[in-house]
């Protein structure tokens, strides 16, 4: 069963400069699914350098590597679930909360470098973004 990968944006700007290897394999071997919420678009979209349309196509190319997440409704209701109950830190942006929702929503692994505004969200799963040396890089979850 292929496990379900969300991305955050960081891990995104990551896979760019060629610092998540583990990301370039999976994509390249297509056994997880790999999903990037819209909310990371725009976060990573914000860049001044996508003002440039050759950086704009680079940007298009990398999106298309992935499966995109729309903010639906049962993400929202997830979403204000978190609000309501107020369990994520006080560093968490509203943009951290809807990818962790999108995450509970679809049952995946969050990857993301950033784990301190995600670590109070119940029933939130990480993927290991930084495994031991010689670890090939199938999803784990902790």
């Amino acid at each position: 069963m292929r496990s379900i990968i969300v991305v955050d944006t960081d891990v995104l700007i990551d896979l760019e400069h060629n610092h998540a290897p583990w990301l370039k394999i999976l994509l390249e071997e297509k056994t997880q699914q790999l999903v990037l919420p819209t909310i990371v678009i725009s976060e990573y979209w914000a860049a001044t350098k996508f003002v440039s349309l050759k950086d704009q196509a680079e940007a298009e190319d990398l999106f298309s590597l992935f499966d995109k997440q729309d903010l639906t409704e049962p993400i929202a209701k997830k979403l204000g679930i978190l609000y309501r109950q107020k369990t994520y830190t006080t560093g968490a942006s509203t943009a951290d909360l809807i990818i962790a929702a999108t995450v509970i929503y679809l049952n995946g692994l969050l990857a993301t470098r950033n784990r301190t505004h995600f670590t109070k969200i119940p029933n939130l799963h990480f993927f290991d973004t930084h495994p031991p040396p010689g670890y090939s890089p199938t999803p784990g979850v902790y």
